[in-house]
């Protein structure tokens, strides 16, 4: 990490300074969240933004998250995700120190100066960080300085892991570790390290580079790792609905589209069906009830004429293997593709419930019902404002009618239609839900906003959310899992659950072996469920046709 000091404003010493200014060391002053690979730990530190000098609060509010948020790019190579994405609550006037400088270019003193507001702020939030830092008690990085957008383009070539990405997500795919953007980075220190050399003496005074920079390298504290005393596990007895007449455990289980929906090639589309696939295999005793609109799923014809023996694992070998085709299509290369087009759209744009009935009993022998229904839809939740709103209306009947919510797919960088702001306490029902969103840092999107409108809180929700970017590949299979070990019977923990949930990619192309996208669960504390002290049995009934 490069740090340099600048003219009455060393960053290292802020970020030391800051540390003094809160949370104790091992006290984050939040609960605790449980992990596999990682642990929610408090993060401090001290930045600077500078303005005009007749910038108003809001327009300094504005300048810090925009840099803030730059933290979130910066933060995903060393495995640390912040929780308050907008910096939104760390914009308090009251805690900022405000100075005007004198802006003096020592080359040429002859320039009128100008005058700039310099802004130092605090500040103090709560991360997912990897266990691999859990000795360390700070960690190093570099944030945007500036109002990026006007010098985006270097941005991209040099400082970018995307240099397609447009300018409002370049904060996410902002990567200042490559070496391109390290040589940018340490150039820059150089030059406001000359002009400070050159300027010393001069009171209140910083050089052009200094006032126009656009990187912000950044000493952060780190709490001592802060984990849960226990193993806490879903509650199961709330979900199953035992001293209840509940006789329906309903789950919803949404994937996004990659770019066409149609395509069975599509990298999501291929989630989609892992997802139903690994369902299956773990429980065969699901069937199909309702589809809408109606389609008969099996029904697959060639040239006219029914195939025989059918099944769903033939559709999804067809589709995600591209094996095992009928006869019929021989080895033409057309009837193939026609064949895995017709296979998928069974499934595209469709409700499909699958329904797999179960016998509870409680430690006290008393038995019930219940049907588990997994009602599962495919198709384009972004991209037009008419999917938006479909998809949005999709999440209000989940919201209200669900008692497990899953969802694989984009984060659209947080403004999908899974977006908290479009949602308010009215959308959520006030029974005991789970909610799984199994997208790229989830984490910082969803958790802390959903659990607040939640009627009811953390004592009715649990969300299982990821700190880091999730692989695309096989998040249907990761998804899939945590479904099916929430229904195995074990009466599995989170940490069993989220163990389950880690998926193993080949090293050899730049893959890990029980990869974890920082998973992580909030809201789980307060569950008192306990399968040793009132344990549940679970049995599979055979299936209603």
């Amino acid at each position: 990490m490069i740090r340099a000091a600048v003219l009455g404003f060393s960053l290292s010493s802020l970020a030391a300074a800051g540390c003094n200014l809160h949370a104790s060391e091992g006290s984050s002053g939040a609960d605790p969240l449980t992990g596999v690979t990682s642990s929610e730990r408090g993060i401090h530190f001290q930045s600077a933004v500078y303005v005009p000098v007749d910038a108003s609060d809001d327009a300094i509010k504005a300048a810090i998250a925009r840099q803030v948020k730059t933290a979130i790019g910066a933060l995903r190579t060393p495995k640390v995700s912040l929780d308050d994405r907008g910096a939104r609550s760390n914009l308090d006037p009251a805690k900022w120190t405000k100075k005007v400088l004198s802006v003096v270019d020592p080359a040429n003193r002859n320039t009128p100066a100008r005058q700039v507001l310099r802004v130092t702020f605090p500040y103090d939030d709560r991360a997912v960080v990897i266990d691999a830092l859990a000795r360390r008690s700070a960690v190093d990085f570099t944030m945007l300085a500036d109002d990026y957008a006007q010098h985006d383009a270097p941005l991209k070539t040099d400082c970018s892991d995307d240099t397609t990405t447009d300018t409002d997500s370049l904060w996410y795919h902002y990567y200042p570790q490559g070496a391109a953007c390290r040589t940018r980075i340490q150039a820059e220190l150089s030059q406001i390290q000359k002009e400070t050399t050159a300027l010393a003496g001069a009171i209140d005074t910083i050089g052009p580079a200094e006032a126009a920079r656009w990187f912000m390298p950044i000493t952060a504290k780190l709490d001592a790792p802060n984990r849960p005393a226990q193993a806490y596990s879903p509650e199961y007895d709330r979900l199953y609905g035992v001293g209840s007449d509940k006789s329906q455990l309903v789950v919803y289980a949404f994937f996004g589209v990659d770019s066409d929906e149609n395509d069975p090639d599509d990298a999501l589309a291929q989630e989609a069906m892992k997802f139903l696939r690994t369902m299956l295999a773990a429980q065969p005793n699901f069937r199909p009830t309702k589809t809408a609109p109606f389609a008969m799923l099996l029904d697959v014809f060639v040239d006219g004429k029914q195939i025989a023996n059918v099944t769903y694992e033939r559709l999804f070998k067809w589709i995600v293997d591209k094996t095992d085709y009928p006869t019929e299509v021989g080895g033409d290369t057309t009837k193939i593709a026609d064949l895995r087009k017709q296979a998928l759209s069974k499934f595209v744009e469709r409700w499909i419930y699958w329904d797999l009935p179960l016998s509870v009993k409680d430690a006290n022998g008393n038995a019930k019902s219940v049907t588990v229904q997994v009602r599962s839809f495919y198709g384009y939740e972004d991209g037009s404002p008419d999917a938006r709103q479909h998809a949005q209306w999709r999440y209000l009947e989940a919201f209200w009618y669900g008692d497990v919510f899953l969802y694989n797919g984009h984060s659209h960088f947080g403004h999908g239609p899974l977006e908290p702001n479009l949602y308010a306490v009215q959308n959520f029902n006030e029974r005991y839900q789970i909610m799984l969103v199994n997208s790229c840092i989830s984490y910082n999107y969803y958790h802390q906003d959903f659990l607040a409108m939640k009627p009811g809180g953390t004592k009715n929700l649990d969300m299982v959310v990821n700190g880091l970017p999730s692989y695309v590949l096989d998040g249907g299979v990761a998804t899939a899992r945590f479904l099916t070990g929430l229904l195995d019977g074990t009466q599995k923990s989170y940490v069993d659950l989220l163990n389950g949930m880690r998926l193993d990619f080949a090293p050899s192309n730049g893959g890990e072996r029980g990869y974890d996208p920082m998973r992580v669960v909030d809201g789980e504390l307060d569950n008192v469920f306990s399968q040793s002290k009132s344990p549940l049995a679970i049995a599979v009934l055979p299936p209603v046709y």
